[in-house]
């Protein structure tokens, strides 16, 4: 992390999505992000506050890595540093469509966290939640943000369940009518028994969108744990 200060209002996640044609060479993927070529660079680059990959549950051909940064350009600047050094056979996903930039809602529960940690998922059985709600239109995107900002009903509570590690709100940077939620949750039974419960109270309008994308963190997190920033 870089020491010079910064006005977090500049700060976003990202959420790269890397689908490969297979599940070996997924497990590459994998295998080269454990090495000194793989976190470790995204985690020493200038403005990284966070990095982790998440391996998908539905399938072996598909990982998440998420990751936060001071500023979008520090992102833009690692991305293209990334596809610089990165084997020919990785370089497809490092093009822009892989790749979804995030700013943090103000009403999200972890505005105002600190910690390093904020997006990660650890222990045995844990999981993590990608969840992309795209509207058709501004209005509806905007009455779901002020639901989600609902202490009663919102993120707020999702937060407050039993078995939650996390949950953050966010609106996506370069599409248009896009929110996205990230959390985790100490086991997936916690989880299918939290879906159940929304899908069960929330609003007709709400329910084509519940449908989620689940996942495990990837070893390669807890190898390189000590290299995380703040560690």
């Amino acid at each position: 992390m870089s020491g010079v200060a910064n006005n977090r209002q500049d700060e976003i996640t990202v959420v790269h999505t890397l689908v490969f044609e297979s599940g070996e060479m997924n497990a590459a993927f994998n295998e080269l992000a454990g090495s000194a070529d793989g976190l470790p660079v995204a985690r020493g680059a200038k403005g990284n506050l966070f990095a982790c990959p998440y391996l998908a549950r539905d399938n072996d051909h598909t990982t998440y890595m998420f990751s936060r940064w001071e500023t979008a350009k520090d992102w833009d600047n690692y991305l293209n540093h990334r596809r610089e050094i990165s084997p020919d056979w990785f370089k497809p996903m490092c093009e822009p469509e892989t790749v979804l930039r995030l700013r943090e809602l103000k009403t999200s529960p972890t505005k105002n966290n600190k910690e390093g940690d904020l997006l990660f998922a650890p222990g045995p059985g844990a999981i993590a939640n990608f969840h992309t709600w795209q509207f058709e239109n501004a209005e509806f995107k905007d009455e779901v943000a002020e639901f989600w900002g609902d202490q009663e009903v919102g993120l707020p509570a999702s937060s407050a369940y039993t078995g939650n590690i996390f949950v953050s709100g966010f609106e996506a940077i370069d599409r248009e009518n896009c929110l996205v939620a990230l959390n985790a949750w100490v086991s997936h039974e916690i989880f299918l028994e939290y879906r159940q419960m929304r899908r069960d109270t929330a609003p007709d309008t709400i329910q084509p969108f519940l449908v989620d994308g689940v996942m495990a963190q990837s070893d390669v997190c807890e190898e390189h744990q000590d290299s995380r920033v703040g560690s």
